[in-house]
């Protein structure tokens, strides 16, 4: 008779399991739904197809996001940074460089100082001018070795990947 009972709490117990399980399963299926509800997709898509197309979408909706609130700042006024202007002249075996930024540069100067020596240029004069909200400096600088010189394109490709 303990037999019987134990079969019976066993079975009632797998019954009460059972039916989470299906209230799990019924559950999800509605979210699912719901997912596929709320993406732009016209046909019937599997589970995973739905996952994978919910996730493509969220991050398509937070790009844009992205690009809207960039629209929005430069509309606005807000962190319109303004463009830095570079030219580099040469003359011999020097090389000056003339920047032209905002206040607010991505870039800090002894950084262009380092990529000019190494490229081989010894910095001879540096010259600063604030104008408003606009930063003026010239570096002239000449090479340390003049049969070797300073490669001017090199110098301006690293610069331009450091400043602009």
């Amino acid at each position: 008779m303990v037999a019987k009972k134990c079969s019976a709490a066993g079975s009632s117990s797998r019954a009460q399991r059972n039916i989470q399980e299906k209230h799990r399963r019924t559950h999800m299926k509605d979210l699912i739904s719901q997912l596929a509800s709320v993406i732009p997709c016209n046909s019937k898509l599997s589970m995973p197809q739905i996952l994978d197309e919910t996730t493509s979408y969220i991050m398509h909706l937070q790009k844009n996001k992205e690009s809207l609130e960039r629209k929005k700042a430069l509309l606005k006024g807000d962190d319109h940074p303004e463009p830095t202007v570079m030219n580099i002249s040469t003359s011999g075996s020097t090389l000056e460089v003339n920047l032209i930024c905002g206040l607010n540069r991505n870039f800090m100067f002894h950084e262009i100082i380092s990529v000019l020596e190494e490229e081989g240029a010894e910095v001879i004069d540096v010259t600063r001018f604030n104008s408003g909200d606009r930063v003026i400096f010239s570096v002239l600088s000449k090479a340390i070795n003049s049969r070797i010189g300073v490669e001017t394109e090199r110098v301006q490709e690293r610069l331009k990947d450091l400043i602009l």
